[in-house]
């Protein structure tokens, strides 16, 4: 019978078939629900690539030694984890799962009992709700240009998690970090840009789009693009701070309040075609009750989807097209997204689609070849059969030369990647640098808990895939709430989302505590309170000019881990059903924490939505 408790470990346990008792950490059990035992297979014959991975890892050395990092810069990769649990089964047991000959046993539902004899690790006692008491950004990382720290007074590498002073107490509605500036929307849609690639004098936010109402912001190399909460304008701004010109004009203009009719939300919008900003031309290929819903952006390129599954792209910031050829745009698009070159796409049939430079075997359209070294149009990946093959794409990711898509089958969920692997950023154990067919991510497959209340095994999903240029960031889709009230469908968080990092830690931004690059998700660090008080403290003395002390990490506990609070009602909300307009609803403003990537840099901000219901 399998016992189900806590165990002393940042790592997510995997179930396997053994009868002995397996102790999980915190009070949920994580394990892997698939009916092959893929991934146990998987980890019992990892000595026998161990060698591959070392001939790897030399051989990328060779060829880029140093990277452009100074000698006390090298970072170590990760080595193969020697637990008791992988030297359990002997090689030839290993072999005979392996070629089929010895099956496991399927765990049956009746063999899972939850160890009561647990001190239940509720949210409070976690404390990592910080930042929805006190909304803002933390941001860690490299430094290098002013992103974590704009005052340019702290270190290159800022390994502790901090906040932005400039946006304490502020919620937002999206965040974004390129290579040398970020940008950010607060709840009431304006834009703030910030970093050395912004303005090379001073690091500092600043607002740069206001009274537009922007909802979502993507960043290429020379602009950003702000798109409206109503989908229907797309804002494109320089990265560079106009000090002069037109744009730094439009920038400072000030939209004419509108009539009556505006107010009371039964028009006055035409004061829009008088704004100098400059627009992405939407209107013209937008079709009647379409809008906008989402969009993404490489280093030159941007791709958009559209309320009716169309996808629009543009280059030069000025011009937009139509992406696709006849099955293309015949397929209803549900979400796109872009790596550096390249582009993603899923559709309402479970399928994916690429298209793009494939020099690294991003566009996961197997072997490298030169007829697919770059694909003009999209193209279906063939891995991926769809709903009818009885595999549903259900979310695609990009970032870097990497490409990451989450599939679902038979209600598990796998998650599985393509392209550049040097950094580990593929998650699935190897250094590969080019890897033109899907492999798996075998730390987030085949996830599954115990449901108390269900008294069975659930699978778990992913709620989020954060992608930066060479680490990324998987937020599971676990949280658990209960209900704290017989009258009113209240619900209090108790456990998060658990969120794992890999890749790339060069600049400790996978929030491990080590600068160990890692070749497969691991559970990151939590945002733990009384750690980041003594970062603020360590930021404020810098700030006000006296020494810095060092911060001690003793107090980053191996055995919790970061988990990220899902929608939850705003503490300080007030209740009303009255609204401006004399209308009746009930309006519930939602925040929840996000986790972001981008180039070296990680960070998780407080996020606003807003739902209404009419009563």
């Amino acid at each position: 019978m399998l016992r189900i408790g806590h165990q002393a470990g940042r790592r997510l346990t995997r179930i396997t078939a053994s009868r002995t008792p397996i102790h999980h950490h915190h009070s949920r059990a994580l394990s892997s629900a698939s009916s092959t035992n893929i991934s146990n297979v998987r980890q019992n014959v990892a000595w026998a690539v161990g060698a591959g991975v070392v001939f790897t890892g030399a051989t990328l050395a060779l060829q880029s030694p140093s990277f452009g990092l100074n000698r006390d810069m090298v970072v170590y990769n990760d080595s193969s984890d020697n637990s008791t649990e992988k030297q359990r089964h002997s090689i030839g047991s290993s072999l005979a799962t392996l070629l089929g000959f010895k099956k496991q046993p399927k765990i049956e539902q009746a063999d899972i009992v939850l160890d009561t004899d647990l001190t239940v690790t509720s949210w409070k006692q976690q404390e990592q709700d910080a930042l929805v008491k006190t909304p803002g950004v933390m941001l860690w990382g490299s430094n290098k240009n002013g992103l974590v720290d704009p005052t340019g007074k702290s270190a290159g590498v800022i390994q502790i998690p901090q906040r932005l002073a400039t946006f304490q107490g502020k919620v937002f509605r999206d965040l974004k970090l390129g290579d040398d500036y970020a940008a950010a929307v607060d709840e009431d849609g304006t834009v703030y840009q910030w970093g050395s690639g912004y303005n090379q004098e001073s690091h500092e936010p600043e607002a740069t789009l206001i009274n537009r109402d922007i909802a979502q912001v993507t960043l290429c190399d020379t602009k950003l693009y702000g798109l409206s909460k109503d989908g229907s304008r797309i804002y494109v701004l320089p990265k560079v701070r106009p000090t002069s010109g037109p744009t730094k004009a439009a920038i400072d203009y000030q939209k004419p309040k509108g009539s009556v009719l505006r107010y009371v939300g039964l028009g006055g919008s035409a004061d829009d075609k008088h704004d100098p900003m400059t627009q992405l031309p939407v209107q013209d290929l937008l079709q009647k009750d379409e809008r906008i819903v989402s969009m993404s952006s490489g280093k030159i390129h941007m791709a958009m989807v559209t309320s009716h599954g169309r996808v629009f792209g543009s280059e030069d910031g000025l011009s937009i097209s139509l992406i696709g050829n006849a099955d293309f745009r015949q397929s209803r698009i549900l979400e796109v997204a872009c790596g550096e070159v390249h582009t993603l796409a899923r559709d309402d049939q479970g399928r994916g689609w690429a298209w793009g430079v494939n020099g690294f075997g991003q566009l996961a359209q197997g072997a490298y070849s030169h007829a697919n070294l770059k694909l003009s149009s999209p193209t279906l990946i063939k891995d991926i059969a769809g709903t009818e093959g009885g595999v549903e794409c259900v979310k695609v990711a990009a970032g870097g030369q990497s490409s990451y898509f989450v599939l679902k089958a038979e209600n598990l969920f796998k998650v599985k990647s393509a392209g550049m692997g040097q950094w580990g950023q593929l998650g699935d154990g190897s250094y590969t640098h080019i890897q033109g067919s899907l492999v798996t991510i075998a730390p987030l497959s085949n996830l599954a808990e115990f449901k108390e209340q269900e008294k069975k095994m659930v699978p778990i999903g992913i709620h989020d895939l954060a992608i930066g240029s060479t680490h990324g960031f998987a937020v599971l889709d676990n949280a658990i709430t209960k209900d704290t009230s017989t009258t009113e469908s209240t619900t209090t968080v108790t456990h998060g989302r658990d969120v794992l990092s890999w890749g790339q830690n060069t600049y400790y931004q996978l929030l491990t505590g080590k600068r160990t690059n890692k070749t497969e998700p691991v559970n990151a660090l939590p945002l733990d309170s009384d750690l980041l008080q003594a970062a603020d403290k360590a930021v404020a003395a810098i700030a006000l000019g006296k020494q810095q002390q060092p911060v001690s990490t003793e107090a980053l506990d191996a055995t919790n881990r970061l988990q990220l609070m899902p929608a939850q009602p705003r503490p300080d909300q007030v209740s009303s059903s009255d609204t401006k307009k004399g209308k009746k609803q009930e309006d519930k403003e939602f925040v929840e924490l996000k986790i972001v990537a981008g180039n070296g840099v990680s960070g998780v901000y407080c996020g606003s939505s807003t739902t209404a219901k009419s009563v």
